[in-house]
């Protein structure tokens, strides 16, 4: 099965979703899964109204395909906001707090090995929630 990589970005007033494998067709939504409904509903409407004018679909949309949602940095920060604590994170991702500030408002986008010191702080966060007992 073919996948689709959809990405999550955060805006002032919700989440916008964008393609990497398709121009110009985007979701958005106030929710994360308000902007995964949408986005779905963006991909539907492509692929019908494509079809309705003839025109070949790009081959990622021939055939059976799923959506893979990934968070740009900010809006995965935005998201666990409430959750996790930027404290928290910073200390088990070794990152600044205040940098963590910076890249969760948009401010500055981290490089990519900032980004996977996140992803890995807060893997190392849910690893030890699951070990209490």
């Amino acid at each position: 099965m073919k996948q689709i990589t959809a990405i999550l970005e955060a805006g002032k007033d919700g989440y916008g979703v964008s393609f990497k494998e398709i121009d110009n067709v985007f979701g958005f939504g106030e929710t994360i899964e308000a902007a995964k409904a949408d986005a779905q509903a963006a991909l539907d409407t492509y692929v019908k109204t494509l079809n309705n004018y003839g025109r070949q679909l790009p081959e990622v949309l021939q055939g059976v395909y799923e959506l893979a949602f990934e968070f740009d940095i900010e809006a995965l920060l935005k998201y666990i906001d409430g959750v996790v604590t930027k404290t928290a994170l910073a200390k088990a991702a070794g990152i600044n707090v205040s940098q963590l500030s910076h890249y969760s408002s948009g401010l500055k986008r981290p490089r990519k090995e900032q980004q996977e010191k996140i992803i890995n702080g807060l893997h190392k966060i849910g690893k030890d929630l699951l070990s209490v007992s």
